[in-house]
This record gives structure tokens, C-alpha cells and sequence, in this order.
């Protein structure tokens, strides 16, 4: 065994025993199961009942980042609000999402928790929809008048805003750009999104056409409409027709 599967089994053996311990989750590419190098290190959350006990732990699971195995130490009360809706953690949500608790001695509560970080907050489709309609708007702006860089730079800005709505709208939290490609493989959307998705993608990051943003704003309004959203587009007035066009 190398070092890190060592000292990782190590860590599964201590947590099944130590009644501090309520729960173990395995994240990163170790915990998905892909993406896995030799070097790939063991990202490992360990759940504490109290949280009076993180300098004691931190003691006895000394860690740094990058280090074979990272112990990311939390108590219970921080580990049920982290990377919730609205909260300045919530960055990290894909890191939970398809994650297994190795270890959960509170019922079912450690996967409850896990599983409730990585679906959407309720406002969450809008915020993202209307982010990315106006910086679509301002992209196909600058390119008609002939501000072609500008123009480029609102159309890649306006990517992520659509990745974050196009999740959204899938009951679902956008995953980091290192696993979009895997979560489409492994967890496909709706077409068209699914086969068409990152063509547009590439090729609006490649050249900013105005021609693939609008075919992109269509699907999305489409999107928009079906979830429930539609008084967001509504709410162009008379710019609809040109975000159309």
C-alpha cells in the first residue's frame, strides 16, 4: 500500500471506533472514483460531535493542503450549514455532490445533510437566468456596434451565469469546470442541452458569435419558460425581439 492508502485506512479504522467521530466523507477525485492519478491525494472530511474538540483533533490529525491525506476537520454544527444556499461557503457544494458518506453514525443524517448541499436554493434558477440574459444582452450590444472584443468578453462571462442557471433549472448545483465534462457523461441533462451544451460552449468561447448566443438564449428562455420563469425574459419589454433576432 503507498503511503496515502495507508494512512487513509488508518484514518477509516480510527473513525469507526472514536465515538467523537460521527461521520467520514471521501470527496474529490478519490471520493467520485475518477481522475484518479497515482499521486492523487485522499480529501477526507471528518465530522466531529463538538466542536470544542477541532484543536484536540488537529493535534491528532495533523494536515496540510496537498498533504497525502487532508483532514478536514468540522464539527457537526458547521458541517450542516457549510456550502448551503446563501452561504459565503457555498462555492463548495459540488465537492458533495454523488458523495457516499463512508461513515455515519447519526442515522442517515450525515447523507442528509450531504445530499441537501447540492441541489439548488429556491431562487436560485432566476438569479442565474437573469445574470446570464444580461450579460448576453450586453455581448450581442457590443458586437452589433462593432466592439468585438467587449462584445467577446461579456459572451465568456456569460457562460458561467448559464452553467450555474442550466443546473439550476435541473434541480442541481453546476459542477467545478474540471468535472463538467464527467457530469455529463455520468449524469446527463435534458436535450438538448445534453449533446449540445458544450459545442456552444466552445464555440462561443472561441469566436463570441452572436449567431451561437442567440441559439443558446433560445434553448435557455425555452428552459426559462418551462421552469416557471418566463416574467424574467417578460421583463426585457421590447428587447426581447433583439436578444431573439
Amino acid at each position: 500500500m503507498s503511503v496515502a492508502e495507508t494512512r487513509f485506512a488508518a484514518l477509516l479504522d480510527h473513525a469507526h471506533n472514536d465515538p467523537n467521530i460521527v461521520g467520514l466523507l471521501l470527496v474529490g477525485s478519490r471520493g467520485l472514483g475518477a481522475h484518479v492519478t497515482r499521486d492523487s491525494d485522499y480529501d477526507a472530511y471528518v465530522i466531529l460531535s463538538d466542536g470544542r474538540l477541532l484543536d484536540e483533533y488537529a493535534e491528532l490529525f495533523p494536515s496540510e493542503h496537498g498533504a497525502p491525506v487532508e483532514y478536514i476537520l468540522v464539527s457537526l454544527e458547521s458541517f450542516r450549514a457549510h456550502a448551503l444556499p446563501g452561504t459565503p461557503s457555498r462555492w463548495n457544494a459540488y465537492t458533495f455532490a454523488h458523495i457516499e458518506p463512508l461513515i455515519d453514525k447519526l442515522d442517515g443524517e450525515i447523507g442528509r445533510l450531504t445530499l441537501a448541499k447540492t441541489l439548488p436554493g429556491p431562487d436560485d434558477a432566476r438569479e442565474f437566468f437573469g445574470g446570464y440574459v444580461n450579460l448576453y444582452y450586453r455581448s450581442k450590444k457590443n458586437l452589433v456596434a462593432g466592439r468585438e472584443l467587449e462584445g467577446r468578453l461579456d459572451a465568456s462571462e456569460s457562460v458561467g451565469w448559464l452553467l450555474d442557471f442550466l443546473f439550476a433549472a435541473h434541480d442541481r448545483v453546476r459542477p467545478f469546470n474540471k468535472w463538467l465534462r464527467w457530469e455529463l457523461r455520468h449524469h446527463p441533462l435534458d436535450e438538448p442541452w445534453q449533446h449540445q451544451v458544450l459545442p456552444r460552449i466552445e464555440a462561443i468561447l472561441s469566436t463570441g458569435g452572436i449567431d451561437e448566443q442567440r441559439d443558446m438564449f433560445l434553448d435557455a428562455e425555452a428552459l426559462a419558460r418551462k421552469r416557471g420563469i418566463e416574467d424574467v425574459v417578460d421583463s426585457w419589454g421590447p428587447d426581447v425581439e433583439f436578444l431573439r433576432a
